[in-house]
């Protein structure tokens, strides 16, 4: 079989959750299936197919079209315009489309949804968010998809019941952790990039792009709220690439009464975060929505106590291996931080935790992906 599968996503500056998920998905698909042939396709400028990371398996075709995505967005949505077929050297017998994009293709395909995130929850998405997904209309490439892949169960029914799309044409396809990448016994790397980054000393970790969805604000107070209460002194790690309204973010540290404990490392590069994972004693997450929710997964694969939310697929991610809290209560995440450091059983549920959290994910790989797919 040929399937082509759209990799333009891979083009992205920094790759985020559904760039490495489209990445490890191709060579777990290509690995399974050696007498297929899978045909990618990019496009964009020189400088940006200049940094997508590299496919090399033998069954695997890499198209390059030098058209700007603007420019190729307008080619797909004129009347009567070309398709993404008739870009490729030959033509498959299906796409694979990652993550809804702009598309014009007169063959079967298959769509991935990773959420609902902006229909859900709107106030979380810029003007530039709405605006593309007003030319991308998932609903619409859904809809007409010969079968939709949800990253979770909880996506799968948010399909079905804000699209009216039917549970049978609906296939649940976790993502997954590299379990050598992120793997719970140190490495030697490890001691480099605590070097590096100057981090010395244990510390609690939040990771997540800068932005209102990830709720960091939170975080920063309830750290204030333990460290004012508490004799513990362990400094508070935040890391990730800046999204929208990041001021505030900025804003919040500067007010807090811990703030020359408190560090910003920005975007890390995915060689660098288990790492990061590993040298954390607990790994913040109270997200106000995940579709799936892979920082979790990856922090649980390195053996670190995960501190999460209710909302969303984050308890079907981290199932019994976390503690959770409301996202919108600050003294419910001060409360789970004091019960980690300053309670009598804290080590022994820190302990607790990172056992359950490594076993659990062993449920998500790569390869269990591929073949769901």
């Amino acid at each position: 079989m040929k399937i082509a599968i759209d990799i333009r996503c891979l083009t992205d500056r920094r790759l985020t959750g559904v760039g490495w998920y489209t990445y490890h998905l191709i060579n777990a698909m290509a690995a399974q299936a050696p007498f297929d042939q899978f045909i990618l396709f990019a496009s964009g400028t020189n400088e940006t197919l200049d940094r997508r990371p590299k496919l090399t398996a033998p069954n695997i075709t890499i198209v390059e079209q030098p058209i700007p995505n603007k420019l190729l967005t307008l080619a797909l949505r004129f009347p009567r315009g070309i398709t993404l077929e008739s870009l490729l050297p030959e033509k498959p017998d299906i796409w694979l489309f990652p993550h809804p994009h702009v598309v014009r293709t007169n063959l079967p395909y298959v769509v991935t949804v990773h959420d609902l995130a902006i229909e859900l929850l709107p106030d979380f998405f810029t003007l530039t968010d709405h605006a593309r997904e007003f030319v991308v209309q998932s609903k619409h490439l859904a809809l007409h998809a010969k079968r939709v892949l949800a990253v979770s169960k909880h996506t799968a029914q948010d399909i079905s019941e804000k699209w009216n799309i039917a549970d049978e044409h609906i296939r649940v396809t976790h993502l997954g952790v590299d379990p050598d990448l992120f793997a719970a016994r140190e490495q030697p790397s490890d001691r480099n990039f605590r070097a590096a980054y100057d981090l010395n000393r244990p510390y609690i970790l939040a990771l997540a792009t800068i932005e209102p969805r990830k709720n960091f604000e939170t975080i920063i107070e309830a750290y204030d709220a333990f460290r004012s209460q508490s004799k513990t002194s362990i400094p508070l790690v935040l890391a990730g690439g800046q999204g929208w309204k990041s001021k505030r973010f900025h804003d919040v540290i500067a007010a807090s009464l811990f703030r020359h404990d408190i560090r910003v490392l920005g975007y890390i590069p995915e060689k660098h975060k288990p790492a990061l994972y590993r040298g954390a004693t607990v790994f913040l997450f109270p997200s106000f929505y995940e579709g799936f929710g892979l920082p979790v997964a990856e922090a649980l694969s390195c053996g670190t106590p995960v501190v999460t939310s209710f909302a969303g697929s984050l308890p079907e991610v981290a199932g019994d291996a976390a503690l959770y809290v409301d996202p919108f209560n600050v003294t419910d995440v001060t409360q789970a931080l004091q019960h980690l450091f300053d309670a009598e059983d804290g080590a022994t549920l820190r302990k607790e935790l990172r056992e359950r959290g490594i076993e659990r994910a062993k449920m998500f790989s790569w390869t269990t992906t591929a073949q769901q797919t």
